[in-house]
């Protein structure tokens, strides 16, 4: 029997981000010896209130016949935990993932410098122009950039990378079959040219809000540097800068000003010990050396040679700031009533406004009313059998850019009118 059946079977018994694998490949040769284990074996390799006791007992390999079925028909590389080109750096780690499902070309991980580089969804123009020259500068010197292909600052680092010809990895939250967010499908195919795409989620994994600090792990495993460009203080990159620190591995940050949302991860980094980044220059210098050759300063180039905002059209990043903003809601014509104040604001609802909008279209519409009025809301909230998930970010986006709603931290939103 194909010996990727029983890794898959493995992956899909352990949950991702736990130690059970560590435990188990600690104590066992590989995937077929842990099958193969009783379950009386398995509890005393990882313990037996361990909640995956119970996947691993389950020796059913039709989900895992299934998922490679899959990879075959539709060319999803795996590379496992014990194959030779499986990253070396990702072993080191405390939670090691079983395997990584991959579109593209695995870089040689014997001959390679990773450097992660993150930060906020919701990013300012310096973020942005900060973002794309270090992808872009770090992959001209030789390093492979690193990060989860999110809006926002990642979206703007592979972009970065791929106009300078270099080569990207994005590591996603969700099966390699789901892209998320949706916009970045350009995006996508972009970096499997030059890089690949990977996640150790299994085929048909939907982006689940829980995936996203447990892959962080990855991104920051996956490489000697972490840079964070933006970020606010209780951001998703902050746990990326804590597993690479506690990987190991050296942190970064660009300063930003004081009293700046978007600057508060930084400038809190810098404070609590991170090296203080203000280019490409500052991580190729530091590691130049212990790189092996694969780092070369002389390629750092003095300006870019591409236009920024064309090469991010080009992929269609999503990666607006309010700087981009020139949607402004109509205002409303209000019309002289001897009504008291408070039954002239119950009256004149925001729901109006959107209305009259000929662009918009009757899904922002449904999802716009289905944001409290006075209150903000959860963006799960606004997940239902008629909007996915991933659409949903995609209407709220664009009604962003409109200027209607504002994104707030914690994967928030309310109404702007």
């Amino acid at each position: 029997m194909n010996k990727l059946l029983y890794w898959i079977w493995l992956s899909l018994a352990c949950t991702p981000g736990s130690p059970t694998f560590g435990r188990l490949i600690g104590a066992f040769a590989d995937a077929k010896d842990i099958y193969d284990a009783s379950e009386s074996e398995i509890r005393r390799t990882v313990g037996s209130r361990v909640s995956d006791c119970t996947a691993l007992a389950n020796k059913e390999l039709g989900r895992a016949k299934e998922i490679l079925e899959f990879c075959l028909t539709k060319k999803v590389g795996i590379v496992t935990y014990a194959d030779e080109n499986f990253p070396e750096s990702l072993r080191r780690i405390p939670t090691p993932p079983v395997l990584l499902y991959y579109r593209g070309v695995l870089p040689d991980f014997k001959r390679y410098f990773g450097c992660a580089i993150v930060g906020t969804r919701s990013l300012t123009n310096y973020g942005r122009t900060n973002a794309f020259k270090l992808g872009y500068d770090m992959a001209s010197a030789g390093a492979t950039v690193v990060s989860g292909m999110a809006v926002g600052i990642d979206g703007v680092a592979h972009a970065g990378a791929l106009a300078a010809g270099g080569v990207t990895v994005a590591v996603l939250g969700s099966g390699i079959d789901v892209c998320y967010p949706s916009d970045h499908v350009t995006l996508a195919r972009g970096i499997v040219k030059n890089g690949c795409v990977m996640t150790e989620y299994a085929p048909g994994t939907k982006p689940l809000r829980y995936n996203f600090p447990c892959r962080n792990r990855l991104i920051s495993g996956l490489c000697t540097a972490t840079a964070v460009v933006e970020g606010r203080e209780k951001s998703g990159s902050r746990s990326t800068a804590k597993h690479a620190e506690e990987q190991g591995r050296a942190v970064y940050a660009f300063p930003g000003n004081i009293g700046s949302e978007t600057s508060q991860l930084t400038n809190l980094l810098i404070k609590n010990g991170a090296r203080l980044c203000t280019g490409a220059d500052d991580i190729v210098r530091d590691f130049e050396r212990e790189s092996g050759g694969v780092l070369n300063p002389f390629n750092l180039r003095v300006t870019s040679e591409v236009n920024m905002s064309e090469v991010l059209s080009e992929y269609r990043v999503s990666c607006v700031t309010s700087s981009d903003n020139i949607f402004r809601a109509p205002r409303q014509r209000r019309e002289k009533r001897e009504e008291k104040p408070e039954v002239k604001r119950a009256e004149q609802t925001n729901d109006s406004a959107v209305e009259e909008l000929p662009f918009f279209d009757k899904s922002q519409l449904d999802i716009y009313k289905r944001i409290p009025r006075e209150n903000e809301c959860t963006i799960e909230s606004l997940v239902c059998a008629e909007y996915s998930l991933s659409r949903v970010m995609s209407i709220l986006l664009r009604l962003e850019m409109g200027n209607f709603i504002v994104m707030l931290p914690g994967d928030r939103v309310k109404r702007n009118i």
